[in-house]
């Protein structure tokens, strides 16, 4: 295939083992002092996460805890006997206090936490490793907390009984006896003992209990702002950063940490026009040329990056945005695209083999809508369509996309679920111009189609006539008169075989 690299092998004289591939290996420390690895060893692999609804932390202790819901519509939930939990825990409703904090507030077993602890303490030995097809980016662990379940409500249930039992027994008789405090001295080794106490577990409980839980943000794992963190354990200078200003550095930067990149190939990072230094002169220009520049550098976009990318633009609403969009972009599985025009100029050719543009156009946006239509495209089936240069069309997916092996191209961003219900009239008029776009290209690649085979048929019969006026006959007609010949000299023969018989019947 010629989308996969060939391997680079080398054999050693002192080793049978090859180098199949060599992958560099970078230190990334954008997350260094906050990447915590969470564990669950009492859920199974096969479950999915647990859906969490609060987070809390106690920086100092480096502890968390999760309130997860559960799932009360389950017919493995006993809605009996979560009502009977409640109960005995926040007691009925009419007998609690109004300043009493309620733990249950739907009157039913509804939730559980997840309470973490330290694993070890040298977590520092340890990283995440997260790898992109070419490169390899490891990120060293702030922390490594194993979370289990814990369940304050049956804390609280027998806190409960013991003032409900202590409320019935009658009150001690007073005594006469008094605590008396007994101290030893310790001697030189006070500040030996004192270095105990504090590593005691008494004292680390103190001190947890002592902090108060600080409540965070949970974001959803397929989040716009998980994906950002997610590009953090990417580190900042590889060997693909481009070696620019500094200035330009930032804006590649920050162009790919908005842009998700492939999981498990190349990164596919746009290059910025020259004409872009700073996000300053960026900003002088009016929204439509903004977003033609950051559209054709990145390609491909979602509506809320373009959103925070555009932050501070005066003028900048949802609205004078999706005014401008459909000026410069195309609407592809939620997500916007730079059209074929910007980047194939009428008049232009490609700089890789210099098709023309609106041979290139026409190409690309036959690519384009295959991709509204399937999730993964064979590269090779549109080829035998658009009839371009295996260049060209290699050049037109991995802008835009990235290959799965076994599977084909996909698109480099999912599908944006979140614009397409906020936004159905865009998309509607989106879809209704892919419709006509695609009546065209269908009409041009069928027509060139029918052209092509006509041309091949009057090409074979020129060269059939051409080869009789020279003498020369086909190969099926000289097949043809062999055999008639033949046939000839049969006839001859059986005609003078009868005029001897009929000679001998006469004589």
């Amino acid at each position: 295939m010629d989308e996969v690299e060939d391997a680079h092998t080398a054999n050693t004289p002192n080793s049978d083992d090859p180098v199949i591939k060599e992958i560099p290996v970078f230190l990334s420390k954008r997350l260094e002092d906050q990447l915590y690895l969470f564990q669950y060893p009492l859920r199974p692999t096969t479950n999915k996460l647990p859906d969490v609804k609060k987070c809390f932390i106690k920086p100092n202790n480096e502890t968390v805890k999760l309130e997860v819901q559960l799932d009360v519509v389950s017919p493995n939930f006993d809605i009996g006997k979560a009502e009977d939990v409640a109960l005995r825990v926040d007691g009925p409703a009419e007998h609690r206090k109004r300043d009493k904090e309620v733990f249950f507030k739907n009157n039913l077993l509804d939730k559980i936490e997840y309470v973490s602890s330290k694993v070890g303490d040298n977590v520092e030995r340890y990283g995440i490793g997260i790898f992109d097809g070419q490169e390899y980016h490891i990120t060293p662990l702030k922390g490594l907390l194993r979370l289990k379940p814990y369940y304050p409500h049956l804390d609280r249930e027998a806190k409960k009984k013991v003032d409900a039992k202590q409320k019935e027994e009658p009150a001690p008789s007073t005594s006469t006896a008094k605590q008396v405090t007994v101290k030893f001295s310790q001697g030189g080794d006070a500040e030996k003992w004192k270095k105990l106490n504090e590593n005691s577990y008494k004292a680390i409980m103190q001190r947890q209990a002592e902090e108060k839980w600080i409540e965070c943000d949970w974001k959803p794992q397929k989040s716009e702002l998980s994906k950002l963190e997610k590009m953090k354990l990417f580190a900042e200078e590889s060997r693909e950063t481009v070696s620019s200003t500094e200035e330009t550095d930032n804006i590649v930067d920050y162009l790919k940490r908005l842009v998700p990149e492939d999981k498990e190939h190349a990164i596919s990072l746009p290059s910025l026009p020259s004409n872009v230094v700073s996000f300053n002169s960026l900003r002088v220009l009016p929204l439509l040329e903004q977003c033609k520049l950051l559209l054709k550098d990145a390609k491909i976009m979602t509506f809320q990056q373009l959103t925070m990318l555009l932050t501070g633009c005066e003028g900048l609403t949802a609205d004078s945005l999706l005014k401008v969009l459909p000026q410069v972009a195309v609407l592809v599985r939620g997500n916007w695209v730079v059209k074929s025009e910007i980047l194939f100029p009428n008049g232009s050719f490609s700089s890789v083999s210099g098709v023309p543009a609106d041979i290139m156009c026409r190409a690309r946006d036959y690519v384009l809508i295959l991709f509204t239509k399937q999730q993964y495209i064979e590269r090779r089936k549109v080829s035998a369509i658009i009839k371009v240069p295996s260049e060209e069309t290699k050049e037109i997916f991995t802008g835009v996309s990235k290959l799965r092996y076994s599977k084909g191209w996909e698109l480099n961003l999912p599908i944006d679920s979140e614009f397409i219900k906020k936004y159905p009239e865009v998309v509607n008029k989106q879809s209704s111009l892919w419709e006509m776009r695609e009546v065209q290209l269908n009409n041009f690649f069928h027509t060139n189609k029918e052209k092509r085979r006509r041309k091949s048929k009057s090409v074979s019969e020129d060269s059939a006539k051409i080869a009789k006026k020279d003498g020369q006959t086909h190969v099926r007609d000289n097949h043809l008169s062999d055999s008639a010949e033949t046939d000839k000299v049969k006839r001859i023969k059986t005609i003078k075989l009868n005029d001897v018989n009929h000679k001998d019947e006469v004589s």
